[in-house]
């Protein structure tokens, strides 16, 4: 399966005023030094992210209209960077713009909202110069930034956003009632040595507080994750999620850990 549109190896296209949808894959992919400016396009209905902008490529995004996308709106990986202005990024499934993997993008200017999950997540030694751009009503928090990131934010307007994880955490519920597996909510997130966790298991803090009560768990970060213990892919069976899923292989984009302590939860 291959993107809409494909920019590679110092390709330096001007893509304007096209509408680029329904592909299996994503809607543009820049890869390998890709530059380009897209301007005034409208890419939706995308299967993957509407736009992706990995290794060390440098596009020029502005006035478009990225919407309705199955997974992300723009994913920035892999040394990714870039200038996004003056876009309508709005109503996919996954962040709207998701950074990460030390890239290093400027968003200037930009409306992201209507999400439903964040509006911006920065992680996994990644940054961002964020200017003067209008995250709202997002169904996460606006901005999300993982341990250790600190982006560079001027004049931004965040507001109105939902922030669902917060209100599940002091509601006492499980994060994956929130997430499935289908999302990645932003929160600090654990492992449960009595449990024999792996590496690839998360556990959300609730789930840690009341399934795991008494065992030896460890803080690993704060960074996305879907909660192990509510998707039923442990062997101890979730108090606070209900049915288990049928998933059994967790997949997160998490951060390295800068912080790990290990505590007993009474």
């Amino acid at each position: 399966m291959y993107s809409g549109v494909q920019i590679r190896t110092g390709s330096n296209p001007l893509i304007r005023r096209n509408k680029i949808w329904g592909g299996q894959n994503g809607g543009i992919l820049v890869y390998n030094g890709g530059m380009g400016v897209l301007e005034y396009n409208e890419i939706f209905d995308n299967a993957m992210a509407g736009v992706w902008i990995k290794t060390d490529s440098n596009p020029h995004l502005r006035y478009n209209k990225i919407h309705d996308g199955l997974d992300g709106g723009i994913c920035i990986f892999n040394g990714g960077r870039g200038l996004l202005e003056y876009n309508d990024i709005f109503r996919n499934t996954q962040a709207g713009v998701l950074i990460s993997s030390q890239s290093h993008p400027k968003l200037k200017r930009n409306r992201i909202y209507d999400g439903l999950a964040a509006g911006i997540e920065i992680t996994n030694n990644a940054t961002a110069t964020l200017e003067a751009n209008h995250v709202f009503n997002n169904k996460f928090a606006g901005i999300c930034l993982a341990t250790g990131v600190q982006p560079d934010m001027k004049d931004n307007k965040v507001y109105s956003n939902k922030n669902a994880i917060e209100k599940a955490v002091r509601c006492g519920r499980c994060l994956y009632k929130i997430s499935s597996y289908t999302s990645y909510p932003m929160h600090d997130f654990y492992r449960c040595k009595t449990c024999n966790t792996t590496e690839r298991n998360a556990i959300c803090v609730n789930c840690i507080k009341r399934c795991h009560a008494g065992h030896d768990v460890e803080f690993v970060t704060h960074d996305r994750f879907f909660c192990d213990c509510g998707a039923g892919t442990l062997s101890l069976q979730c108090q606070l999620a209900g049915e288990p899923t049928k998933d059994t292989d967790t997949l997160y984009d998490s951060a390295a850990p800068i912080e790990s302590h290990t505590l007993m939860v009474n």
